[in-house]
């Protein structure tokens, strides 16, 4: 009778564990980074037919090439997000045109930098068209300026995307060292809770919650000691090891970005998670289009002036630049001509006879056909910034289907199924009774015997 009530006792005490287990499963069911947990039993020995049941082990389901996949896909995934949005910001900078709607219909009127510089050359036929008039010329002084004004505006624009770009990137790597020193204190704590017997399964799940993050941030690579601990590299550099954690730092080498280990400054070859596609953003997509805007100022005031030095103004003297300085950000207008746009030369004779004579104007108004002038130029940048960006675009939603899928493989082999939890309560609760049933049986039948005795 003995060993029959340590039998019934070993079962509701196995069960017991395996509910509270399955309990934990199901309040735990949307927590990042948890893993299952199940019991192992092992039968007890004793007698013929055993001496009852125990739970050996409580085991996490656990899938590291799943895991793996996963974080290296939510990594990839960030990557182009943040590209994304860097690339979202530089098309933003140049419009194509604005759309303007009435009564009747919806047309669109091309106000970016590309429909100035259309207004900007037309205006040189009508000067052609009037050389004496001074509206003409007026004109083309206020759409010079208008011009000036957007190249310099679109360039504080690129460099404000940049600016925020560094100062997010900034927040990011504070981000990452936060995660980096947690990476350190779940390895201390793995090591003290095992070698106290007890169990790290939720350290172990802590764990996996930090590293998805630091996977989004940086693509981190994971490998795993034999004390089960955490070894995290990024590019082939150790940043955790154990509880030795190296700081990460960001580097600005005259405008080119990059990340450091700290100490040792040694650089990190990231390329994937989120910094990784500002640092993109940083040192190859923003200077490309800041160099092609400057491009497009510098050809803009090359063309004009170099055609102006080639005329006479209405007076018949030799004409003067009309845009100054280099560059996007230091284009400008000629004071001299702002104040007086006769000193516009218009006109390919010297002397009196060019008040009347617009034929230089002329010349000027057909670069608007020019095939290597500002307008293709700008033409070209906007092409540019359009197919890069639609490439990004379809990259993230292509990797998203890829990230949602290692995701669910992974969540399918080691997340908790709440249907299947569900059927193992019931399952462990009926076990339960089970075995408070057979107690009662053996205890009635104990008091039976003592009676018949």
């Amino acid at each position: 009778m003995d060993s029959a009530f340590a039998i019934a006792d070993s079962a509701l005490n196995a069960q017991q564990t395996e509910i509270a287990i399955t309990s934990e499963n199901v309040a735990n069911a949307q927590t990042p980074g948890y893993s299952t947990e199940t019991a192992n039993l092992k039968t007890l020995p004793g007698g013929e037919t055993g001496g009852g049941v125990e739970v050996a082990s409580i085991a996490q389901s656990q899938n590291l090439m799943l895991a793996t996949n996963a974080r290296q896909a939510s990594g990839a995934l960030s990557n182009l997000t943040a590209l994304q949005h860097v690339m979202t910001g530089i098309q933003n900078v140049f419009p194509l045109g604005q759309t303007t709607s009435s009564s009747s219909s919806s047309t669109t009127t091309n106000t970016g930098l590309a429909g100035q510089l259309a207004n900007f050359w037309s205006a040189w036929d009508a000067v052609a068209q009037d050389p004496s008039g001074s509206a003409p010329r007026t004109e083309v002084v206020n759409l010079a300026q208008g011009l000036s004004t957007t190249l310099q505006e679109s360039s504080v624009q690129l460099a404000q995307l940049s600016a925020n770009g560094v100062t997010e990137l900034g927040d990011q790597v504070t981000q990452i060292n936060s995660l980096l020193g947690e990476v350190g204190k779940l390895n201390s704590a793995v090591v003290q809770t095992e070698g106290a017997a007890g169990n790290p399964d939720a350290i172990e799940d802590q764990m996996q919650s930090v590293l998805g993050q630091l996977s989004q941030l940086a693509g981190v690579n994971v490998s795993y000691a034999a004390d089960h601990t955490a070894n995290v590299t990024v590019g082939g550099v150790s940043l955790v090891q154990e509880a030795n954690v190296s700081n990460v730092s960001l580097v600005d080498n005259a405008g080119s970005y990059s990340l450091e280990s700290n100490p040792g400054a040694v650089p990190l070859g990231i390329s994937s998670g989120s910094a990784a596609g500002l640092l993109a953003g940083l040192n190859q997509y923003i200077p490309q289009f800041q160099g092609d805007l400057n491009d497009v100022a510098d050809t803009l005031s090359a063309t004009v002036n170099g055609q102006l030095a080639a005329g006479f103004t209405a007076a018949g003297a030799p004409g003067g630049p009309l845009f100054t300085g280099t560059g996007a950000a230091n284009i400008g207008v000629a004071a001299a001509i702002v104040a007086d746009p006769s000193l516009i030369a218009a006109s390919s004779t010297a002397g009196a006879a060019g008040a009347n004579d617009g034929s230089n104007a002329q010349v000027m108004a057909e670069f608007a056909s020019s095939q290597t002038g500002a307008d293709s130029r700008y033409q070209n940048l906007v092409q540019s910034v359009g197919s890069i960006t639609e490439n990004v675009n379809t990259q993230v939603s292509a990797q998203g289907a890829v990230a949602n899928q290692a995701q669910s493989a992974l969540q399918s082999a080691t997340g908790v199924n709440l249907d299947q939890e569900l059927t193992h309560l019931m399952s462990f609760q009926a076990n339960y009774q089970a075995s408070a049933k057979l107690l009662t049986v053996i205890d009635a039948t104990m008091q039976s015997l003592l009676q018949a005795v």
